[in-house]
């Protein structure tokens, strides 16, 4: 998704002291002139000391982003104009115990994944009431991230299992009128293609992207292998070329697709055709200051990251964290 954004936000985000240090490691660029390196600020802080912030979103009317935390599945709010997060879905909210993939529809709703939960939960993005909750149909699995086609049609990521999910507007609808749990559809079961993992014990299949065009981008995690999947015929492919170890989310905008690579403190940023006919890598930066980076977004010219610190005391290693905070990535 490439949310636009509103002069406010944009406003608050060129007036961010930038802070924090300035980046630790080179620029590589790919048949490009040299650049400056990137800079890394902090754009917010959040509050609470066990969220391990995992994924955020933008609003395309409002601005306003949100921050889902794996660590106890809550979901943190930072209105356009400001820099400090609250709490918008509680801790425990609708059962869950983690939140993952998180996105803002075009139709002020939020989608909530729930990671082994085995869920993904819509809500009502002012109000924060539950409009539908749909199940994945395993008795395991981890709902990971989503994207969004321009019709509406939202695509999940599962982790474990070789498979997307879709939820259709008209699924969705029928989903809010019922009224209860409704049963993901798997629209596209991954066996025997080339993003098949069941031979992988890792976490797998975990970003995803709508591309221009008609394409979904995702990567899985354990391999670095980065897949296009025609949104028409549901063909997978490999991408050629572009290794991706340790990816986590996933960001499209205008030609370009950017990357976190979590363990390793990295973004990637790619460039990416017309429905990803064609897909390579230009430029890869690296800096301790992401702090374990686990989604990005690009808003007013910046890019938005959220650092998990997950080698800190979460599932990644023992430690105790620094204050939670939303980094703010100039010149990349």
């Amino acid at each position: 998704m490439s949310p636009s954004t509103p002069n406010v936000l944009r406003t608050r985000l060129n007036r961010l002291a930038l802070g924090g240090a300035a980046a630790l490691c080179a620029t590589v660029l790919a048949a490009s002139p040299a650049l400056a390196a990137p800079t890394v600020g902090t754009a917010a802080s959040l509050p609470g000391y066990g969220l391990y912030p995992e994924s955020i979103t933008q609003d395309p009317a409002s601005g306003d982003l949100f921050v889902s935390a794996y660590g106890d599945g809550s979901v943190l709010r930072l209105p356009a104009g400001g820099t400090q997060a609250s709490v918008f879905l509680p801790a425990g909210a609708d059962g869950r115990s983690h939140a993952a993939g998180v996105k803002a529809d075009r139709s002020g709703r939020l989608w909530v994944s729930g990671g082994t939960d085995r869920s993904v939960t819509v809500y009502d993005d002012t109000t924060g009431v539950r409009v539908a909750r749909f199940h994945i149909p395993f008795a395991s699995g981890g709902v990971n991230d989503l994207t969004f086609g321009p019709d509406g049609t939202a695509y999940l990521t599962d982790s474990f299992n070789p498979a997307v999910y879709r939820v259709t507007p008209q699924q969705l609808t029928d989903a809010r009128t019922q009224g209860t749990d409704t049963a993901l559809t798997t629209w596209r079961d991954l066996t025997g293609t080339p993003a098949d993992y069941t031979q992988h014990s890792g976490l797998n299949l975990n970003g995803i992207a709508y591309v221009d065009g008609g394409a979904l981008l995702t990567a899985n995690t354990t391999t670095g292998a980065l897949y296009r999947i025609a949104t028409d015929t549901g063909a997978v492919t490999a991408v050629p070329g572009v290794s991706l170890p340790n990816a986590d989310g996933l960001h499209y905008e205008d030609g370009k697709l950017w990357a976190t690579l979590n363990r390793t403190n990295t973004l990637v940023r790619l460039t990416v055709s017309s429905a990803a006919r064609s897909v390579a890598q230009d430029a890869v930066f690296t800096s301790p200051s992401l702090e374990i980076p686990t989604s990005v977004i690009r808003s007013g010219g910046h890019l938005l990251v959220t650092r998990s610190q997950y080698d800190k005391g979460g599932p990644f290693g023992a430690g105790t964290p620094l204050p939670f905070t939303v980094a703010e990535v100039d010149g990349f």
